[in-house]
């Protein structure tokens, strides 16, 4: 016979599993040093030679379920301007990073996409896939590691032929890399999208500290 005490100390252990799981790790010593305002290390704001080599190897791995999505994809389709988390890789943008213990907000082009510090954490199941898609993280050594799923069918280029990203077996990785001296970032970003790559794509922006950024580049939504 299961003792009353067994059966409440079941329902607080699912309790607890459903809100983290036993991977969560404790707050990173450069966690809260990540903390600021940052923006491109690229005075010019020109496409970087990074940035070309991206697009080029995108454009020339497309699978057949991109290159359809290309033909038939219309640049007044997408009336909104707010930009997935994907589109980073194509398009580098200042942003701010809010440290909560917990969770990591970052926040640019007008929205926030806040970042659990669980690695292995799940959405509730009242999670509705959406451009931001759903976010967790966790430490490896010095390096801040941010995987993203749950993305909505988008884009990642800005343009008359944007590329396609999104989906339900989309993701991204991003890896976060502090300098010695703390002023300098470097964000490696990895997306992932078999159903229209034949491999993942990769690119790489620098950014440095700054004391304030462009808030008023606010998205709107279609």
């Amino acid at each position: 016979m299961i003792s009353k005490w067994s059966l409440l100390s079941s329902l607080v252990f699912l309790v607890n599993w459903e809100s983290s799981s036993v991977f969560a790790q404790e707050p990173h010593p450069l966690q809260s040093t990540l903390q600021g305002l940052w923006v491109e290390d690229n005075a010019s704001r020109t496409e970087t030679l990074e940035q070309r080599r991206f697009i080029s190897v995108a454009e020339s791995n497309l699978r057949d379920p991109g290159e359809a999505f290309r033909a038939s994809y219309q640049a007044n389709a997408d009336a909104g301007s707010c930009l997935m988390a994907g589109a980073l890789a194509g398009e580098a943008a200042d942003f701010e990073i809010v440290d909560r213990g917990e969770t990591i907000d970052l926040s640019a082009f007008g929205r926030t996409r806040r970042v659990h510090m669980d690695f292995w954490l799940e959405p509730p199941v009242t999670f509705m896939p959406g451009r931001l898609g759903w976010s967790t993280a966790r430490w490896a050594g010095d390096m801040l590691v941010i995987r993203t799923t749950h993305f909505s069918e988008g884009v990642f280029k800005s343009g008359e032929r944007p590329l396609p990203f999104g989906g339900s077996i989309a993701q991204m990785v991003e890896r976060y890399r502090l300098s010695e001296d703390h002023n300098h970032l470097t964000v490696d970003i990895n997306l992932i999208d078999p159903k229209y790559y034949t491999f993942s794509l990769n690119v790489q922006h620098s950014y440095v500290r700054a004391d304030d950024i462009d808030r008023d580049a606010a998205c709107v939504l279609s």
